[in-house]
């Protein structure tokens, strides 16, 4: 079963370029985005152990353009990875998608968990 979310993380990405406690706001660089190596979701920390897939897909601008948003700005694409992670080294291994968004605010987000 795939359950969605839409909630913000804090991710630290490989290569150095980490967030820590703003939301994935912060770091070396805030346009672009490198493969996550562990994330902070609900209080816990996961540990990516396989990234599975990266893609980009587009927003849904379409639901922030009814509520009066600027469609050309939420038509931006965000940067999609889908890994296997862990909480800590004993935990159950999951399947989770991060997003980046690289818009006005850039940062990580949660959007899907399969179990």
């Amino acid at each position: 079963m795939v359950r969605r979310y839409d909630e913000t993380i804090d991710v630290k990405q490989t290569g150095g370029a980490g967030e820590t406690g703003d939301g994935g706001r912060g770091g070396a660089s805030t346009t672009t985005a490198t493969a996550p190596e562990s994330f902070l979701w609900q209080g816990r920390l996961y540990v990516v152990r396989t990234v599975l897939d990266h893609w980009q897909e587009r927003r849904a601008w379409w639901r922030d353009a009814r509520e009066g948003g600027d469609v050309l700005t939420d038509a931006r694409e965000r940067q999609v990875w889908r890994v296997e992670a862990s909480a800590g080294r004993l935990g159950r291994v999951g399947v989770f998608d991060l997003g980046f968004d690289r818009g006005d605010a850039p940062g990580w987000q949660l959007l899907r968990v399969a179990d």
